[in-house]
């Protein structure tokens, strides 16, 4: 009974209305049948059989009385002895001196009802008329609300009841309906539509806190060759008009000031770059996954020529076709890789594989690895560090940017040995 009861609940929203319709319009059928079968037999009842006939026999009695008498007969019947029943008015039949008969065959029964009998006759013909319309009226009405609450009334108080939440930016809710109907379906689809609302939303704001991090960050870090800058202004107007400055003192700190400026132009360059890559538009084209490692493999191995570290490639890739943005890759790698040059201390080992629709490159130095709070970032999209030129942050964060916008995204972790290990993926 619960399966059937679930069934017919699963229904389609053409189906089950298809059904409903039906069994009124059955139930319909049947009670407007009952009625009108009912009111026929009833008047069937009022009335006598259209066979009969009307016999009146008007009788004169020797005192000058007439009486009357009316009975009904079928018509063929043959007539009995007729006696008239003196025992009331004590009249013998002695005393009739003449009897009159008429026959009357009724065609139109109801003529000879009484009064309240035709009326009944009258109601049961207006019944059959107006009870049939009125179960159908009925029916429409009872089929109608019968269908908006079993299949409207919910999904609509609970779509409802979202769009308001979401209409507050309240987006920590969860949408369910059970049934798997054309309404359900669009709970689904408005379910998934929410839960897309409340991912962009937190990515939303974790950039915002991001872009915070990064803009503190960025202005702590450049407090530093501000602050030797102004230093050295004053160094200079309290002692550069006295004359006390050498030759090669003046050199010095014309140096540091150039170090501090291209510090300086270095965080800029930094944030304005990283703006860029957000709006840059990807350009997939197909390459072979051997020339595709070929060529990579030459860029780093160019890129390492002028360190002692020695660079192992190990290609799982098939021979296949891959659509790739080359001059995207090129870029995320030379990042990457650049961070692992500078923390490696022998070896780099670089991987290529796929996963499923993805190119997965992973990075791996025998370094000191990365940091517990560089880690404790990882997913973010600016890391803050304490080298002066921020160089591993922005480096990692413009990689990570560029392949969020070629389809996969950047995660680093540090291995069994503490090293570093940094995984690339794009969709290919």
């Amino acid at each position: 009974m619960e399966s059937l009861k679930k069934k017919i609940q699963n229904l389609s929203l053409r189906k089950f209305f298809m059904m409903s319709v039906l069994m009124t319009f059955c139930m319909v059928t049947v009670l407007s049948g009952l009625t009108i079968a009912g009111c026929i037999a009833f008047r069937n009842y009022l009335v006598p059989d259209s066979n009969a006939v009307l016999l009146t026999v008007e009788q004169t009695f020797s005192d000058g009385s007439v009486h009357e008498m009316i009975m009904w007969m079928d018509y063929g019947e043959v007539l009995q002895d007729f006696t008239y029943s003196a025992e009331d008015d004590e009249i013998t039949y002695s005393q009739i001196i003449e009897e009159k008969y008429s026959i009357e065959k009724i065609v139109n029964s109801s003529k000879a009802l009484t009064p309240k009998r035709k009326l009944a006759y009258q109601v049961c013909g207006v019944a059959m008329v107006a009870v049939p319309v009125f179960l159908s009226i009925t029916g429409i009405l009872i089929c109608g609300l019968y269908f908006y609450k079993r299949k409207l009334s919910e999904p609509l108080r609970i779509l409802s009841n979202a769009t308001e939440q979401i209409a507050k930016q309240d987006l920590d809710f969860s949408l369910e309906y059970g049934c798997q109907d054309e309404m359900g379906q669009l709970c689904a689809s408005f379910e998934q539509m929410r839960q897309a609302l409340e991912e962009n939303h937190k990515a939303m704001w974790e950039l915002l806190e991001q872009r915070k991090l990064m803009q503190a960050s960025i202005a702590h870090d450049l407090r530093n060759p501000i602050a030797i800058i102004e230093g050295y202004t004053e160094y200079l107007q309290m002692n550069l008009s006295e004359g006390r400055l050498s030759p090669q003192r003046m050199e010095r700190i014309v140096n540091n000031l150039n170090m501090a400026a291209k510090r300086l132009e270095h965080y800029t360059e930094s944030i304005r770059t990283l703006n860029q890559l957000e709006d840059m538009e990807i350009d997939q084209k197909s390459i072979s996954s051997s020339v595709l490692v070929e060529d990579i493999s030459e860029d780093l191995n160019m890129m390492a020529s002028n360190s002692d570290i020695s660079l192992n490639i190990n290609n799982l890739l098939p021979d296949c076709q891959l659509k790739v943005d080359s001059t995207i890759l090129y870029r995320i790698l030379e990042n990457v890789f650049g961070n692992a040059l500078r923390f490696a201390e022998k070896t780099i080992s670089i991987s290529f594989e796929k996963k499923k629709s993805h190119l997965c490159i992973t990075v791996e130095d025998d370094g000191e690895g990365f940091s517990d709070d560089v880690l404790s970032k990882n997913g973010k999209l600016f890391l803050p560090t304490q080298q002066e030129d921020g160089h591993l942050g922005m480096g990692i964060s413009m990689s990570r940017v560029l392949c969020e916008k070629h389809g996969g995204n950047l995660k680093f972790h540090n291995n069994e040995d503490h090293h570093a290990v940094v995984k690339i993926m794009i969709a290919v």
